[in-house]
């Protein structure tokens, strides 16, 4: 028999309407991001190439990374807000942290190779079989993609803030990461092609690689946290005292939380009065998760109810 997915799991219309509309708002922004990611990668590769430059050819493969990385959240925030079904009776939500995720990986993967890059340039420098120079219209285009990062940074961290949407969040830190990384390659370029030291340019590349290693690894660290139902302590220990804060509840013996998307999914166990009825039990747990709505981005609760020990018990 097939039942009524939703409704079984008492989940939040109100928060599921609000997440779908997020989800739409931030699918909207990320394929801007996408056609801007596409015009400043593509050019940056086009120059650095014709400029010699190691670095703004890296920077440029950086980008092509966020073309990637964009492709694949909106591929993820499109599957997310999909309905539930008989085999995902919580919805789809989970598809945005495993792009986000692929995202990652794909960043650090494109790290190890403008690192491995630099670094053969360099070689190809010391041993003198390296011949190329640093032209000073490469930095111009870098000077372009920091200023167009930056500004599309700040316009994602200004919109993840209203929308509450994680994917959001997440382009917003990593326009700034390309915006630092396209500054860097600017100073570079300018260093190699003015003052003629040219071995600062591969070096720039291998500097960069590392940079885009060290973020793809928080990417990955994050979201796999996730994946793997890792839970904030410190979101816990919050969750527990607006539990603790409603009126009925004499205890709380267990916590926990998960997450589905950019929603939270809280599993917990309360005291109540031992004469507590059915019907009298079911209202406080509705209560309680209200409570818990209100304050945090929560799906559903799954309360489970403990008759107080003597102990426990309130006396007048």
């Amino acid at each position: 028999m097939i039942f009524n997915n939703s409704n079984h799991l008492n989940m939040s219309k109100e928060l599921t309407d609000r997440s779908r509309q997020s989800v739409q708002q931030a699918r909207q922004v990320l394929i801007l991001n996408l056609l801007v990611y596409t015009g400043i990668s593509a050019a940056e590769i086009f120059i650095g190439q014709r400029a010699h430059s190691t670095a703004l050819l890296a920077d440029g493969q950086n980008n092509v990374t966020g073309i990637i990385s964009v492709t694949a959240l909106i591929v993820g925030l499109t599957f997310s807000i999909r309905p539930s079904d008989a085999y995902h009776l919580e919805g789809h939500w989970q598809f945005e942290n495993l792009a986000v995720f692929l995202s990652g990986l794909i960043m650090f993967l494109v790290g190890v190779a403008c690192a491995w890059d630099g670094g053969t340039k360099v070689v190809a420098l010391i041993t003198n079989h390296y011949t190329g120079q640093v032209q000073g219209a490469a930095a111009v285009m870098a000077a372009i993609s920091a200023g167009t990062m930056l500004t599309l940074s700040l316009v994602n961290r200004t919109l993840s803030g209203r929308t509450k949407s994680a994917s959001l969040a997440a382009s917003a830190r990593d326009f700034l990461n390309d915006a630092l990384t396209s500054t860097g390659t600017m100073l570079a370029i300018i260093v190699a092609s003015v003052w003629h030291i040219y071995w600062i340019d591969p070096l720039a590349a291998i500097i960069l690689g590392g940079f885009i290693i060290y973020n793809g690894s928080r990417i990955l660290s994050d979201s796999a946290a996730k994946l793997s139902n890792g839970f904030s302590p410190a979101i816990r220990q919050a969750i527990t005292a607006t539990i603790e804060s409603a009126n009925e509840v004499q205890a709380v013996t267990f916590v926990d939380g998960r997450y589905s998307g950019s929603n939270i999914i809280v599993a917990a166990e309360i005291v109540l009065a031992a004469q507590t009825t059915v019907p009298e039990a079911y209202r406080i747990c509705q209560h309680v998760q209200l409570l818990l709505q209100i304050q945090f981005p929560i799906l559903y609760c799954c309360i489970q109810v403990k008759p107080a020990s003597p102990q426990h018990t309130l006396h007048p």
